[in-house]
């Protein structure tokens, strides 16, 4: 069995975090409940392998440790869904998340999860109003899926792309891809070319590369060197804006993402089909110049592809119905 909360505490931190700033962590589910067993998993392997949706903790009373902490007002930049467990296995999440937009909405709410739960209209519409949404996927193929993830019998590899992809085109915030580089598994060339593939089809905000910092759950796990991050760097970075945030720290520098034109109108096109957006939004997600968009919305305004609507802060792009 599962061990259980701590004392019936929900919260961790506030904490720093490498990647969200002033983070609070909100843990969902008793320790090492998840859908998958990853060999990386700095908490340990998981001890209760489901991907059964349920109420592992009280909702109601994850709800009042929020609230006595939240009315003092703290400085926070995330309430983050995480832990050491598969978050949106928990039933109420949606119900937490409508409460925090209700109550709080002065605080972004982000979640870090391993996708495995984007599989029905339910759970779409109880994540879509997060902010930031961090979902997983370190593999480019089912063999490397079964030998990285080791998931629930339940969680089929092809059935969690397809959903992850469905997902961040009905998904209105932003969305960060984390690709975990196992040397020796998921990091050979055709791997990489499948990632980058997979990458086109999900359209994320920007992919974060990581690789073990800490140690896993197997005794022969090693991390990606830089050499060979930015293997994967120099491929995503031609339809993505790419981050490592492993050992070996890299971030894309503004401007200089090079797009093909299709594949920049592709980009614009799937970031306004999420939430209407300016330029400004745009040269910030996409981390083109501000020429190169200009090309391509010209462009998709001469396809009739696009329409923009004035308002205070801009002229607000949207696509044509």
């Amino acid at each position: 069995m599962a061990k259980q909360h701590p004392n019936g505490k929900y919260l961790f931190g506030p904490v720093a975090s490498r990647r969200l700033g002033i983070s609070l962590g909100i843990d969902l589910v008793p320790y090492k409940v998840c859908s998958f067993n990853c060999i990386y998993c700095e908490s340990g392997a998981t001890t209760h392998l489901t991907a059964e949706r349920r109420e592992y903790v009280p909702t109601t009373a994850v709800i009042a440790q929020l609230k006595q902490l939240l009315d003092d007002r703290p400085e926070i930049d995330y309430l983050t869904f995480s832990g050491a467990g598969e978050p949106t296995l928990h039933s109420g999440i949606g119900e937490i998340v409508h409460f925090l937009k209700d109550n709080y909405p002065k605080y972004k709410i982000c979640l870090l999860t391993n996708a495995s739960m984007f599989h029905s209209p339910t759970i779409i519409a109880e994540l879509k109003p997060i902010d930031l949404i961090v979902p997983s996927l370190d593999a480019s193929s089912p063999e490397e899926y079964l030998k990285i993830n080791r998931p629930s019998p339940a969680c089929d590899y092809q059935t969690l792309v397809d959903n992850l992809i469905n997902f961040s085109h009905n998904f209105n915030g932003e969305l960060w891809l984390e690709i975990f580089i196992v040397p020796g598994i998921n990091d050979s060339d055709a791997a990489i070319n499948r990632f980058v593939e997979l990458t086109r089809k999900i359209a994320p905000t920007k992919v974060q590369f990581n690789t073990l910092d800490r140690p896993g759950c197997v005794d022969w796990l090693e991390p990606s060197s830089e050499a060979n991050t930015r293997r994967f760097i120099n491929a995503m970075e031609r339809v993505c804006p790419v981050e490592a945030v492993g050992p070996f720290r890299y971030q894309t520098p503004a401007g200089s993402t090079s797009y093909s034109p299709q594949e920049l109108q592709n980009r614009i096109m799937a970031l306004i089909q999420r939430r209407p957006c300016t330029a400004a939004d745009m040269l910030t997600t996409l981390n083109c110049s501000a020429h190169e968009l200009q090309q391509a919305l010209d462009s998709l305004r001469q396809q009739q592809l696009i329409s923009g609507t004035a308002s205070p802060r801009g002229e607000f792009f949207s696509p044509v119905k």
